[in-house]
């Protein structure tokens, strides 16, 4: 196997993992490991598309879209147990709302329909990765709303990169922050 394709074939590993997640109870054991497996391979494939040289716009393009649909699929599973209410039930259409806005910027500012790779959208996944396990064990709404309000600033900021950069950059570190 070229090893420029392990890149991609742990994000379709991703979304094969994603797709499992709809199968199991919420929660259980089984979830968490499909979850975890999920989550790690979408870790791994950015850090070794890099470490490999083998970074792509067909690559960013997948993992974005991998990354997309595990929100879906994470919230589709995670909502009924979470019970959130409807105030975080418009918080979380506001914020896609954002996301949804940022992706049309760039399709009409660049041609190019996507997400970007931020530090603020990377914390942010982290946060929701995160959220399930302190979900599980404490079903506090607190942490709930640090990750609301964390995806509310990494999505505005994002919107912000679109409408204010010359140049459009999958991997922009940040509106502030410089990439290295």
């Amino acid at each position: 196997m070229n090893r420029k394709a392990i890149p991609n074939l742990l994000t379709a590993t991703h979304m094969v993992l994603t797709v499992a997640l709809l199968l199991p109870t919420v929660p259980s054991a089984a979830f968490a490991v499909l979850y975890l497996a999920a989550g790690l391979t979408d870790m791994l494939d950015g850090w070794l598309a890099r470490r490999l040289l083998a970074e792509s716009v067909f690559g960013a393009r997948l993992d974005s879209a991998a990354d997309f649909f595990f929100v879906v699929v994470a919230l589709f599973r995670l909502w009924p147990v979470a019970a959130p209410g409807t105030a975080v039930l418009l918080w979380v259409g506001a914020i896609a709302v954002l996301r949804l806005g940022a992706a049309l910027a760039a399709k009409v500012r660049f041609g190019r329909f996507n997400f970007l790779h931020t530090c603020a959208n990377k914390y942010t996944g982290l946060l929701l990765f995160c959220y399930p396990f302190s979900l599980f064990f404490t079903r506090s709404q607190i942490v709930l709303y640090i990750l609301c309000a964390a995806a509310t600033l990494s999505a505005a900021e994002e919107l912000l990169v679109e409408l204010t950069v010359k140049h459009w950059d999958p991997n922009r570190a940040g509106l502030l922050i410089k990439a290295k």
